[in-house]
This record gives structure tokens, sequence and C-alpha cells, in this order.
């Protein structure tokens, strides 16, 4: 199903019989103008005690940096319209660690600093003024505090991402929920597309019309629109899982040939999991821009 056989009546998207999306498109209108452009799309994987199971030495993390990124997976984006318009499976780029076998000049201390400096920087030298984050409260948490360890890289150059609050001394980041804007905006006719029960609606909010659901999740948007958007035929992943292999991969002072080759093939099924979130995340945003210009026309945004 393409977009463009969508039916918009009165305030609602009709995916088929059964299954309908209403839109607060004035709300909605509102929520999405906060965002300030260009707009930096952004997941990462991270690992922490609780990925620990083999209770691995040394110690990776610590009291200081409880959470420890080893994947960033991202996006630029100048405008609604361009997300809307452009191929974004091409779009998505990556920060990480890398570690070869037997490589006696692996650091993995000096590889975080260097990737957390990189970064910073390509915030600022590409003027990002607005973080949206696949994962939102703890990645906020962590680049915060990247920020304020490495504030010395942004001195004296204007931002409007890095914000500074006079009272705490700390700055805090612009970015933007995306799940705010799904939640409070859209309302899901409660249906599959064989007309049984999408979902217990006794464990989320009710929408703002009759016999629907509020939803404040990507997978359960996909699984909603799952007609609409087959062809991204985004997958589940036990991350959990993926990235304690990822802390015993980094943390290990020697990895054989062979365990190398299990602990790197998690690895690369953290990068799909970490890539297929910011996608969903653009095309989550591709469909709101599409339903908004076709309601309200392409210069909703700015007025």
């Amino acid at each position: 199903m393409k977009y463009k056989n969508l039916e918009i009546k009165n305030n609602s998207v009709k995916l088929n019989k059964y299954q309908s999306i209403h839109f607060n498109f004035e709300g909605l209108q509102n929520k999405l103008k906060e965002i300030k452009f260009p707009v930096l799309i952004l997941d990462t994987e991270f690992f922490n005690r609780s990925h620990d199971f083999d209770n691995i030495e040394p110690k990776l993390y610590g009291e200081k940096e409880k959470d420890i990124v080893y994947l960033m997976n991202y996006s630029f984006a100048k405008s609604f319209n361009e997300i809307q318009s452009r191929n974004n499976h091409k779009s998505i780029n990556s920060l990480s660690i890398k570690r070869k076998v037997n490589d006696d000049k692996y650091d993995f201390k000096s590889q975080y600093q260097s990737m957390i400096k990189s970064f910073i920087n390509m915030c600022i030298n590409k003027n990002i003024r607005t973080i949206i984050f696949a994962g939102q409260d703890n990645d906020k948490k962590i680049i915060e505090q990247w920020i304020n360890t490495y504030k010395a890289l942004f001195k004296n150059k204007k931002t409007d991402l890095f914000i500074f609050n006079k009272d705490t001394k700390k700055y805090r980041l612009n970015s933007f929920d995306i799940y705010d804007a799904l939640e409070q905006n859209l309302s899901f006719a409660n249906y599959l597309k064989d007309g049984t029960k999408f979902y217990n609606e006794q464990n989320l909010k009710k929408g703002d019309i009759e016999d629907s659901i509020k939803i404040r999740s990507l997978k359960k948007f996909f699984d909603y629109t799952e007609e609409l958007h087959s062809k991204y035929n985004f997958k589940e992943d036990n991350i959990t899982f993926l990235c304690s292999r990822a802390l015993k991969l980094f943390s290990l002072e020697k990895v054989s040939q062979s365990e190398h080759d299990k602990l790197s093939k998690s690895l690369k099924e953290a990068r799909s999991h970490c890539y297929d979130d910011v996608l969903k995340i653009l095309v989550l945003i591709k469909f709101l821009s599409y339903i908004m210009n076709k309601q309200m026309g392409e210069t909703w945004a700015s007025v």
C-alpha cells in the first residue's frame, strides 16, 4: 500500500476497512513546529552493569560513567520535506568502537573519547539545532553527560543545541520527543486489518474518538501500519543480549579468532538494530509530514 492511496476524511486517515488513524492536526502542527532545523535523528547502543552477565574484568563502565556507548547511528535533515522526498535508507551514518583480532594498538578508552569528540564537533560543524532520539530517556542523559564533560570543545562557539543553565551551571540538549507528538495527537481505531482487536485497550490510553487507543511506541506504530510500511521489514532483536556480547568483545584483554568471530556477529546484528531504529523515526516523520502536507499544504511548518 502506498501513501498516495490513503483516504483523508474528517481528520482521519483510512488504512483499510477497519483501520483508521484520527489526527489532531492543529495539535500536531504546534508540536512539530518545535523542531528547529537542521536536525539530527539519533540512536545509540550502550552497555552497563545490567549487560555484564559474565562479570567481566576489567570494567569499562563505572559509577561516573554507568552507560558506555559503543555504537551510534544518525541522520541529518534540513527540513520535513527533505525527509519526505529523499531515500532515507541512504541517509544514515554511524560512529562506533572497533576491535580487530590480535590488535596490539586496541585502546577502548582512547577510541571512546575520540568518538565522543567527533560527535560533539559534528553537531557544531553541522549547526545542528535539535536532536530527535530513538531512545529518548537514556540517550539524552548520556549525551548531556558528554557535553558537560567536554564543554571546552564548543567554548565561544554559537550553538542552539547545547543550552547553558545559569542556575545549575550545566548544559542541556535541545531535543524533541517524537513519542509525545505521536501519543498526544494521533488516535488509532483499535482493530487489525481483519477486524479483530489490535491491542488490549486497558493497557493504553484511550484515544480521542470512540473505540480508539493512543500509541507511544515505534513497535506498536509499525505493527499497526504493517500493511502501509511492509517494504521496510523491520526485525525485532534481543538487544540486551547483543549489548552483552559487545561488552564482552570490548572488555576482554585477549580475544581468540573464533570468539572474535562470534562476538563480531552479534555486533553486526546490533548495528542493524540501531540502524533500523533511526530509520523508524525517519519513516514516522515522513508519514506525519506527508499527511500534514496533504491536509494543510506544504508550507504548514512555516506558518
